[in-house]
């Protein structure tokens, strides 16, 4: 273990960012106290010998120790980093806005420090991973991107490059060009001379997994995925012969590299996505899931004590689980992006899309896993898992949206029976036909049809309200023959979006004090048959139906020329008075009992307990 500068790390060495890490992760706060801890440096210690402590940087180099010449005799080895590949980053990207600065302020001198500390002929010295190399190194050079931020890493990368020059502009602008010079050479000394690493190189590879979890370092917090990683690197220096280490340590390199791949492309969050694993391979109760933490139970991975028999089997489990996570890392990903393509059928697409909207997915996700695995084994059908998601999505619909049950309602029953499916213990038609009878469990019918019946303020149940309506426009445009895709989409919904038909605050001398009594108007100003979704809220104010109604063809905006079929629908109504909200609000509520009633073919029974089991978290 050493002691180094920047300089000192970047005298002879090239830094890889291996494929298994993950990708750049720092944010505001953690860029922000990088900053400021340079600006402390500069202006408390002007001689520059004071000295701050970084953090650790860890590299694993090869065995045949290999080296990138460039030049007549330029060597550079190639190193891999394990551990600091934030700070590392970051720092190499501060340092190029501020040479960058430097050099347009005519301080040539500073072109030579391009090749010590950013450039190795055409490439950079820190090569980053996941397909983010050509991203940094154009940041490097220019400060700016060729390309689009597409990335969750590229933008982060694309941020902090915004934060560093904000905080350079903002020093600057008040201070005279020699002072403002002499402030930048500062920090380009601070940065290179006055940052202190940790440094050490480890020769076995599988040896990382002992630097992460001792690590106590300032940078953004590991996660459990990162963390558990690590933690088999650990347990395979420890319990696997040097011959087999190898093997084991390349797959589990491997399968994490494909499920940062997999969670990059959706933006996934990394834990979530164990937690799925967890549930799958290891154990559905919830309150048994105890993050990284729990995986180094005797059930599944302890790391000591172990006898051959015993090394042999978590071994196996280990093979069994890598590979495994990685998998459910692509499904978890075609739930997320729901996107129709060569693995997501359109119907799928369409259901899944439908349960995003809704919320609360998370209970649902480890068995639309399970069930994707299933249907990927041909296990099941096409139809029976897309009978699944119907019987999901009303789910969410009647216990979470309609009745407000508690955002973890029904999981432990979700859990355990995705474990069940994976595990082949139980047929996807008999979870599903368990599904609904939970729907009734949570939300019984007769209480639904009874509540929905009656007139209330769904305008104050927000989610509620632009769901049904969204479904509603999406209903409509299917009765019409068209293709449902509503002009006005579900990201664009908002409080703008809303359109109260009977206005919320009427002119006292406009028609409706004719039509509307006060406590017809109280009765159904909020409720769902006085509400629209529009695009022209603003416009509508509170004028009087005729002229909200207005003509087709019509320019100004008005129901009856737009583009959305529930206005157009309204603009219908000769009138509109407490008659005509009620036959409205009794074709939409016929509609939504039929859209989120248990269909009559369904297939319910309550599982084999006869009674499901309460949530406990």
């Amino acid at each position: 273990m050493e002691y180094k500068t920047l300089t000192d790390l970047f005298s002879g060495r090239l830094f890889k960012i291996p494929d298994y890490q993950r990708g750049y992760a720092w944010e505001t706060k953690q860029l922000t106290d990088f900053v400021e801890d340079l600006d402390a440096l500069v202006s408390d210690n002007t001689r520059g010998r004071m000295r701050h402590y970084t953090g650790t940087i860890v590299t694993y180099q090869a065995p045949d120790k290999p080296v990138e010449t460039y030049g007549v005799t330029k060597k550079l080895e190639i190193v891999d980093v394990v551990d600091g590949q934030q700070r590392l980053t970051t720092a190499t990207l501060y340092l190029s806005v501020i040479i960058r600065r430097l050099l347009q302020r005519g301080q040539t001198a500073f072109e030579a420090e391009t090749t010590t500390y950013l450039f190795a002929g055409p490439l950079a010295k820190v090569r980053l991973n996941n397909s983010t190399g050509d991203f940094f190194l154009d940041l490097l050079k220019t400060g700016r991107a060729n390309n689009q931020a597409l990335s969750p890493h590229e933008t982060r990368l694309q941020h902090a490059c915004s934060v560093f020059e904000q905080h350079l502009n903002k020093k600057l602008q008040a201070t005279a060009t020699d002072v403002g010079t002499a402030y930048l050479k500062q920090l380009f000394h601070a940065i290179t001379s006055q940052l202190v690493f940790t440094y050490y190189t480890i020769s076995e590879e599988c040896e990382i997994g002992m630097t992460f979890e001792l690590m106590n370092s300032r940078g953004k917090k590991l996660t459990d995925f990162e963390l558990l990683k690590n933690y088999l690197m650990h347990w395979t220096s420890r319990n696997v012969d040097e011959a087999e280490r190898t093997a084991l340590t390349s797959l589990v390199n491997k399968c994490w590299k494909n499920a940062y791949v997999n969670l990059g492309a959706c933006d996934g969050d990394e834990d979530q996505c164990l937690r799925i694993a967890w549930t799958l391979h290891c154990n559905h109760t919830p309150k048994n899931w105890a993050g990284y933490a729990g995986f180094k139970e005797a059930p599944y991975m302890p790391l000591r004590g172990l006898s051959d028999t015993r090394s042999g089997e978590v071994r196996r489990f280990i093979e069994s689980f890598v590979e495994g996570l990685a998998v459910i890392s692509k499904h978890y990903a075609q739930i997320y992006t729901a996107t129709p393509g060569h693995e997501v059928t359109e119907q799928e697409s369409l259901w899944l899309s439908k349960i995003h909207r809704v919320g609360n997915i998370a209970n649902f996700l480890p068995l639309m896993v399970a069930g994707r695995l299933a249907r990927e084994a041909n296990h099941v059908t096409e139809a029976e898992y897309i009978a699944l998601l119907k019987a999901l999505e009303c789910y969410a619909y009647r216990v979470f949206v309609y009745e407000g049950k508690r955002s973890n309602a029904g999981s432990t029953n979700f859990y355990r029976w995705a474990k069940e499916l994976f595990e082949r213990e139980q047929s996807i038609t008999n979870i599903t036909s368990w599904a609904w009878a939970l729907v009734e469990n949570y939300s019984p019918t007769s209480s639904f049809l009874e509540t929905v019946a009656k007139p209330f303020g769904w305008y104050h149940h927000r989610r509620l309200l632009n769901y049904t309506l969204f479904e509603y426009e999406l209903h409509l445009l299917e009765t019409e023959g068209k293709k449902p895709l509503p002009v006005l989409s579900w990201d664009d919904l908002s409080d703008t979006t809303l359109e109260h038909i009977y206005p919320q605050t009427p002119d006292e001398r406009s028609h409706w004090k004719t039509v509307w009594d006060e406590i017809s108007a109280e009765t159904y100003l909020h409720d769902i048959g006085n509400l629209v979704l529009t695009l022209n809220n603003s416009n509508y104010r509170n004028f009087d139906f005729d002229r909200k109604k207005g003509v087709a063809g019509q320019r100004t905006p008005c129901y009856a020329a737009s583009d959305i079929r529930q206005e157009r629908n309204v603009a219908g109504y000769a009138d509109w008075t407490p008659t005509e909200v009620v036959e409205r609000r009794e074709e939409m509520i016929t509609w939504i009992i039929d859209r989120w009633s248990v269909p009559p073919k369904a297939k319910v029974n309550a599982p084999p307990e006869a009674a499901f089991e309460d949530d406990d978290e």
